[in-house]
């Protein structure tokens, strides 16, 4: 797969992933590209203007002060959120560290004052901005065709492909995104499939990691018996935590010891409650402590399996603690493949437009192209024939998810069963609909 294929010939690709559907072990990787298309935001390429718009968007009211701030601390308007963040944690550690109340920002006759909370203000304003904006499809917002009309159409497609192309004895796919938002979720509803998240309880519902060594299972009803594994289930790892996950500590009934818990809430939360890694600097220390810490060795033990394959979308490998699991997981398990779709990583559109039926099964370091200066620009072209990297329109989370072997209705068939409905339930209150066992004249 270090072979460039033109879009007329989709067939070699689609061949390629339904040979990775089957292997004993599937892992997905999904990162913020997989809900580019839904309006998530690009945390790499955010002007101050944009950061400041998504703090308005989420009901907060920058004053003139978090503007100059914001200016200061950014003057090349980098477009960096990642930069950004970091640039304000350590303003306000600097403070902290010098036992002050204010830092000073800026050289020379532009250097000013900033009071630390105004720092820590604005931190907290971009951090609440970011997991807002991270509340999928947006309502009002609007998006390209066909996702205008039916937003989670992507989703659904790629999930229930990665189900139902698989043999039924096979076992279940394991989803592990670094997303805050809920789309996986309400894409699985939709499709009605059972999914594990590692939560226990129904009213009440507990983050228990022990959850994901249970599955489902038909059982007789009368004897209990069980009949066979249900199918259409996934296991789902959200490693960075989600947007309805909450913190509480909770003292043990019997010993009385205080212990973190993670709940599921949809109530609005206080800032303090988010369970949230945001995109700084600090992110993989982060990832030391509850639950991530844990979520993570999920993901390192799945990669270590036999005869697995990763499918990596949307992800850019700028988290090293996943990329470090990622890259041993090649260098110690042979039987490991991993595919990685980006549209934009690889090579610029130039190269990518110049390309031809000439380039067909030629290696990329055979062709006058220059490749980015990207990790997986890297990755493709490495000499590692395990690592297939797809570029150009068919990296795209919604392209891929078509691409995918598997019924071309599947992803369509909850609207179309709903639509269904809602005409059969309209035709009988209508009193349109012909009495049992009578032919209509139509």
């Amino acid at each position: 797969m270090k072979e460039i294929i033109t879009t007329s010939e989709p067939k070699l690709v689609r061949e390629h992933l339904g040979s990775l559907l089957q292997v004993k072990n599937l892992v997905v990787l999904l990162g913020s590209g997989a809900s580019f298309h839904l309006g998530s935001p690009k945390t790499r390429d955010l002007s101050n203007e944009q950061v400041l718009g998504l703090i308005r968007e989420a009901g907060g009211e920058p004053t003139e002060e978090h503007q100059s701030l914001l200016a200061t601390i950014n003057p090349t308007d980098s477009g960096d959120l990642e930069k950004l963040l970091n640039g304000l944690q350590l303003a306000a550690s600097l403070a902290t560290q010098a036992g002050q109340d204010s830092v000073t920002l800026g050289s020379g006759a532009d250097a000013k004052s900033y009071p630390k909370k105004q720092v820590d203000a604005l931190r907290q304003q971009i951090n609440r901005a970011l997991a807002e904006a991270c509340r999928l499809p947006k309502p009002g917002k609007p998006l390209d065709a066909p996702f205008d009309s039916d937003p989670l159409l992507a989703h659904r497609t790629f999930l229930s492909r990665i189900i139902r192309s698989r043999r039924v004895n096979l076992p279940r796919p394991q989803v592990f995104t670094t997303n805050y938002d809920l789309v996986i979720e309400s894409a699985l509803d939709q499709l009605g499939y059972p999914y594990i998240d590692g939560f226990s309880g129904t009213v009440e519902r507990r983050l228990n990691l022990a959850f994901y060594g249970l599955d489902f299972h038909r059982v007789e009803t009368t004897t209990q018996s069980v009949l066979a594994r249900a199918e259409g289930a996934i296991y789902l790892h959200k490693v960075h935590g989600s947007l309805n996950w909450r913190s509480s500590s909770d003292k043990d009934r019997l010993t009385g010891l205080e212990s973190l818990e993670v709940r599921h809430s949809n109530a609005f939360p206080e800032d303090d409650q988010l369970v949230l890694i945001y995109p700084t600097s600090a992110k993989e220390g982060d990832t030391l402590a509850y639950p991530y810490s844990d979520l993570l060795r999920l993901l390192g033990d799945a990669v270590q399996q036999e005869d697995t394959a990763v499918i990596v979308v949307g992800y850019g490998f700028a988290d090293p603690h996943i990329n470090r699991l990622l890259l041993r997981s090649l260098a110690t398990n042979s039987a490991l493949n991993v595919l990685v779709a980006d549209p934009f990583a690889v090579l610029e559109d130039a190269d990518i437009s110049s390309l031809t039926s000439d380039s067909l099964q030629q290696h990329l370091s055979d062709l006058d192209v220059t490749p980015k200066k990207t990790a997986i620009a890297a990755l493709a072209t490495s000499s590692d024939s395990r690592i297939s990297v797809l570029t150009g329109e068919y990296g795209k989370f919604t392209e891929l998810s078509r691409l995918l072997p598997g019924s071309s209705q599947l992803g369509d068939t909850p609207t179309a069963v709903t639509a269904l409905i809602e005409a059969l339930e309209q035709a009988a209150r209508d009193g349109n609909l012909p009495a049992s066992g009578v032919k209509s004249n139509d």
